[in-house]
């Protein structure tokens, strides 16, 4: 299973609040005030989490979070691949893969549609210290949806058959992540930087390690370490502190157990102090196949491609002075990440393009991890001594305001992670695993001073070199494990319009300048969300600069006439809001939509922040001035998207709305552009942004929309005071050419590609009455793959079917399978039956029930945060009435089984759909 990295968000220690009428007139008056969200935000009192010890032994956090309607239920349990042998490596993701599959007089279909029918999301990750299992449901059934839980980890029954069943999937799924260069380059950088230790194999383990593994020694392994006095729960969600509590009962009534055999100490294991090297691994040919559909898969997705140069991984072990001191190494590690602070100072630009750091949760001491892309030809034994100076050299710690700047930044960000329970299980599992002290420091660390941050930076980073291993990937290093270099310390350097109903429940207006406005009003709420969408994103490129929008969203945090780069970036982290101006790899229910038709940028923040918001938006779309960091910095994000739109997956699909719509038309582009088409220049660049309110932002363009906590009407003010301007005009969308199908579906030149993706669909224009029967027709199309293809085959281990808009009105349907090369013809066949049996029969009242559920589950995580909420509102208000965000909950509900069957049989025919198999 592919590890999942939290992603730390921008700290930089400068800000102030900018008034946009000065810089749209050019300067001439600057008036600066103070920024006060952070204080404001600080006022708020929050409900504490409260810890509870059940009879088993298993410890228990109960974190009341109102507002969401749902409760979350986690359970991190102490085996990981770390626990276990090398012969029998990715046991623990095998285990995790088979309590899917069955307890007590449930099969594998039956578990999962007991959790259908509570409108439970249920999904479990393997790490190296933990498995942790999660479900995510509304909080009537919280109590129900635990029940189930205990009864997969305790009462599961793991039958011979599934099991060889299960190890065809697994197998799949190793498959998939062969082909992804990411897959493959973390797997070989784990295996030089952990060599001859119990974190040397990959997570999933290798296809030698699942195929000799056996039944046997999982039910031993199973028995070992899954007793109840091992779990670590944290019950969390819109319920107080009773009904919480009432979630707990299935879990305290398992028997008392002895706790999960102790681990060794990191330290006692070989290879600190020391380096080693490998070269960085081929690409494969293909890359994996797009996310169409929204399965139970038990994975997470990788880290995204860095810029090529090689890679250097550090591993910092924390003294054990520091083992409670779990705020002081987090607050130090953002501070040694941050584009400010002392390791970018040394090695940026000269030695890497970017750098992470990441505090590693783990038992019985915390990791400090260390990622650097480095520059092309660079010496790695340079690099690395460099960086051991660096680190070296920060041992003095951050300054006063440094600490406050940080401590801030990352109270806002819990702020906003609080909300967003889909992903606590990730944000929160390995703390909540490896925790020494309460649970409740796992996810409300206790505040800390800077004299205590300073003097632990002073343990940690002071004489570190026994505490420390490296790893080299890419040309030169040693040639076999060596000592690490002598550090080099780096030069001293200065520490630098009337509103109306609209879609989704929201409001919405027209500018006078033809910009499109959607507000979502939820007054009282903490934090806002706000989603910018440019239409028409392909079609309004030049032929001579495809894929330049990318880059010019990528330049929108390069700098403004206020400052550069860095100087926009810290007065986004002072606000205390978030802004993600283009796309970046798949989070899980984050609506990744790296997309042709529209591009977009969308922020989230503290309530007290929406007014800034909007105005360093429209300051960033309408008076850019991007320095050279900021140029630096668009053209390494624009390059590696570029490669990632012109292989596997997103490949896959170009090819399959070319084949849909046309070779020429807009959509079947690669969003980034072709790979062997040269980067825009600044001319190019200029070309299409042009001055507001023409060019690529001009506002007839725009659809602005906002989850906002203020009303509809003084929101609509903040917005009209940042982006009124300009000629009268009408919203502008298209044209675009008329869908020209192929007649038959191109040949693709496989090779030896570990895996294929097999995407099957047609264009079609549907009658408004068939929508929602449609809808739920691929729903249950998507159903019945899994509980075929994936369940009872083991073909494929991620799949799913969907429907999707086009300019224009009309749906593409589809359906997407990633398998080995040799199932193709089988897949494809199983395809046309499914279609078939919706077609012939008529879905029972049971399964409809079901699919409406899930549903409603599906609507549940996509609204979760506010950003998310002001997407769709957006994405209705772009695509218009034939969107299916428009079919509503009410369209569901009425839909029978025969109009199912109906919409099946004349939209769902086998002999119109067109086969696309690509590697």
């Amino acid at each position: 299973m592919a590890s999942w990295d939290t992603i730390h968000a921008m700290k930089i220690p400068t800000i102030r609040r900018v008034s946009l009428c000065v810089v749209f007139a050019f300067l001439t008056v600057l008036i600066l005030t103070p920024v006060s969200s952070v204080e404001a935000a600080e006022e708020t009192v929050a409900v504490q989490p409260v810890e509870r010890i059940l009879p088993s032994g298993a410890k228990a956090l109960l974190w009341p979070r109102p507002g969401s309607g749902t409760v979350l239920v986690t359970v991190a349990v102490s085996a990981g691949s770390q626990d276990e042998t090398s012969e029998m490596g990715g046991l623990s993701h095998y285990l995790e893969h088979l309590l899917f599959d069955g307890f007590d007089d449930l099969d594998e279909r039956g578990v999962t549609e007991a959790f259908e029918r509570l409108s439970a999301y249920m999904n479990a990750f393997t790490r190296e210290q933990t498995t942790v299992y999660f479900a995510l449901v509304p909080r009537e059934d919280a109590v129900a949806t635990a029940g189930l839980m205990a009864g997969m980890l305790t009462r599961s029954t793991i039958e011979p058959a599934t099991y060889e069943k299960e190890k065809k999937v697994i197998l799949e799924e190793l498959a998939k992540d062969h082909a992804s260069p990411d897959g493959l380059k973390e797997e070989r950088l784990r295996t030089v930087l952990w060599a001859d230790t119990p974190l040397q194999h990959p997570v999933g383990g290798t296809v030698e390690t699942v195929t000799n593994t056996t039944r046997e020694e999982v039910v031993r392994y199973w028995k070992r370490r899954y007793g109840p006095a091992g779990f670590r729960l944290l019950v969390t969600g819109d319920l107080p502190v009773e009904g919480l509590e009432r979630v707990l009962a299935p879990f305290a009534k398992l028997p008392a157990t002895a706790g999960a055999p102790a681990r060794e100490d990191q330290l006692e294991w070989a290879g600190w102090g020391e380096w080693g090297a490998a070269p960085a691994p081929e690409a494969p040919q293909g890359g994996g196949m797009p996310a169409m559909g929204m399965g139970m898969g038990h994975g997470m997705p990788g880290p995204s491609e860095g810029p090529a140069g090689g890679t250097l991984a550090l591993v910092l072990a924390a003294p054990d002075s520091l083992s409670k001191s779990a705020t002081s190494l987090e607050l130090i590690s953002r501070w040694m990440e941050d584009p400010s602070g002392p390791l970018a100072a040394a090695l940026i630009p000269e030695f890497a393009r970017s750098l992470s750091v990441v505090r590693t949760p783990r038992e019985p001491r915390d990791l400090v991890e260390l990622r650097i892309e480095a520059v092309v030809g660079v010496n790695p034994a340079a690099l690395l001594a460099r960086a051991l100076g660096a680190l070296a050299a920060a041992a003095s710690g951050p300054e006063d305001g440094e600490v406050i700047a940080i401590q801030r930044a990352w109270t806002g960000k819990r702020a906003l992670d609080g909300q967003r329970l889909h992903y606590a299980a990730v944000f929160y599992g390995d703390a909540l695993a490896s925790t020494r002290g309460d649970l409740a420091e796992a996810v409300e660390p206790v505040e800390v001073s800077p004299v205590d941050v300073r003097a632990a930076a002073a343990e940690l980073l002071t004489g570190a070199g026994g505490r420390t291993r490296a790893a080299w990937l890419g040309d030169g290093g040693p040639a076999e494990r060596s000592p690490l270099p002598d550090a080099v310390a780096p030069a001293s350097t200065v520490r630098r319009s009337a509103l109306d109903e609209g879609p989704l429940g929201s409001l919405v207006a027209t500018l006078d300048n033809g910009l499109t406005v959607g507000i979502l009003p939820e007054t009282g709420s903490t934090v806002f969300g706000i989603h910018l969408l440019v239409a028409d994103r392909t079609l309004f490129e030049s032929a001579d600069a495809p894929g330049v929008s990318d880059f010019v969203h990528r330049l929108l945090i390069g700098g403004t006439v206020l400052g550069g780069s860095r100087e926009l970036e810290g007065r986004i982290e002072r606000a205390g809001f978030e802004i993600k101006p283009a796309d970046s790899p798949v989070i899980p229910f984050d609506n990744r939509y790296h997309v042709p038709d529209f591009s977009y940028v969308r922020i989230e923040g503290p309530s007290a922040s929406l007014a800034d918001a909007f105005e360093i938006l429209a300051e960033m779309v309408r008076v850019p001035a991007w320095d050279e960091e900021g140029w630096r910095v668009a053209v390494d994000g624009h390059t590696a998207a570029r490669k990632a739109d012109n292989r596997g997956g997103e490949k896959a699909k170009q090819l399959f709305f070319a084949t849909l719509l046309g070779a020429e038309n807009p959509l079947a582009k690669p969003v980034s552009g072709p790979l062997d088409a040269p980067i825009a220049d600044e001319a190019e660049i200029r070309a299409l942004w042009e001055n507001w309110p023409n060019g690529y932002f001009s506002p007839d363009r725009l659809v602005l929309t906002v989850a906002s906590p203020l009303p509809a009407g003084q929101t609509l003010e903040l917005i009209k005071d940042s982006f009124s301007g300009g000629p009268a005009a009408e919203p502008r969308r298209g044209p675009y050419p008329v869908p020209q199908p192929a007649a038959i579906a191109p040949t693709v030149e496989i090779g030896d590609a570990p895996q294929v993706t097999l995407l099957w669909g047609r264009i079609a224009e549907v009658a408004a009455a068939d929508k929602a029967p449609l809808l739920v027709a691929v729903d249950a199309l998507s159903d019945r793959m899994t509980a075929v293809i994936r369940e009872r085959e083991g073909l494929a281990y991620r799949l799913g079917a969907g429907v999707r808009a086009v300019p224009g009105g009309a749906w593409i349907l589809s359906a997407s399978v990633g398998t080995r090369p040799e199932n193709t013809e089988r897949v494809a066949g199983l395809l046309e039956e499914l279609v078939a049996g919706l077609a012939r029969e008529p879905l029972s009242t049971d399964d409809l029930e079901r699919l409406n559920a899930r549903q409603r589950r599906s609507r549940m995580l996509r609204g979760l945060s506010a950003a998310s909420r002001a997407y769709r509102v957006g994405r209705a208000l772009f695509e218009g009435p034939s969107s299916p965000l428009a079919v509503d909950e009410a369209a569901y509900a009425t839909v029978t089984p025969a109009q199912v069957q109906a919409a099946a049989t004349k939209y769902l025919v086998a002999e119109e759909m067109l086969l696309v198999v690509t590697p």
